[in-house]
């Protein structure tokens, strides 16, 4: 067991975490980073709109970020913390290893996991043919062939947001989407194709992607496929402390 009391722990290591960590290194606090190693943008090839780092590796700015909190005096360790409670003068983390941490205060930064659809193909295409934020990922894709899956009422919104990088977007319906008269009209002028009937797959050869096939049979030629994920956070450690996740507004997650 661990008998060091920090000032604050820190739970997750991305950049949220680790920004939180350096500022508070700056401010002569003792801290404490837990990171579990499970970063949301791992699947990612680079970061992007990140100024000064646009398109650095996801693991190289987690380990540049490393560095900057342990040169001012934090502590960053591997580990998957699994509970905390309330003592009387702070927090105590409980890690999946047993290990116990305390601090004054508790900063939880652990995120959101993207949970998508389940499509054969999806998944491993996820980061590479796959995206799903056009400031993220559009500048990459500008100019190809895009099909826009959808999985609900946000679908026609992205659709609409990628056709800023390509003039050949094509929404899959996918039997989640029913746009209104107005969505309508706009899809209409900004030239998007609209495809009815359920996705069965998204399609690769040699690990590029190559398009979608509908359940009834029919494939597109696609060379990249973006779809919006349902959102969920990683809430667990924060039930522990008896405070539990809400359905967001848009029906993105929770």
């Amino acid at each position: 067991m661990d008998t060091t009391r920090y000032d604050v722990v820190v739970i997750g290591g991305g950049a949220a975490g680790l920004s939180a960590a350096t500022t508070l290194g700056r401010a002569l606090r003792s801290v404490l980073v837990i990171d579990s190693g499970t970063p949301r943008n791992a699947p990612a090839a680079g970061v992007h709109g990140y100024l000064t780092r646009d398109g650095v590796n996801p693991w190289e700015l987690r380990s540049i970020g490393r560095t900057e909190v342990l040169s001012y005096g934090g502590t960053v360790i591997d580990g998957e913390a699994i509970s905390a409670r309330r003592t009387t003068d702070g927090f105590e983390v409980v890690l999946a290893d047993a290990r116990r941490f305390s601090g004054r205060r508790l900063l939880v930064t652990t995120g959101l996991t993207d949970e998508l659809p389940p499509i054969d193909g999806l998944r491993e295409q996820w980061g590479k043919g796959v995206v799903h934020c056009p400031y993220c990922h559009g500048w990459e894709i500008r100019g190809q062939r895009i099909g826009v899956l959808g999985t609900g009422p946000l679908s026609v919104h992205q659709a609409l947001l990628f056709r800023q990088w390509s003039g050949d977007i094509t929404l899959f319906l996918n039997g989640t989407v029913e746009p209104t008269d107005a969505e309508w009209d706009k899809l209409a002028a900004r030239s998007v194709r609209v495809v009815d009937g359920a996705v069965a797959s998204v399609d690769a050869v040699d690990g590029v992607l190559t398009g979608i096939t509908l359940r009834q049979g029919t494939s597109f030629d696609l060379q990249a496929v973006a779809v919006g994920t349902s959102m969920e956070a990683r809430s667990a450690l924060l039930e522990s402390l008896g405070l539990t996740s809400q359905a967001h507004p848009s029906g993105a997650g929770r």
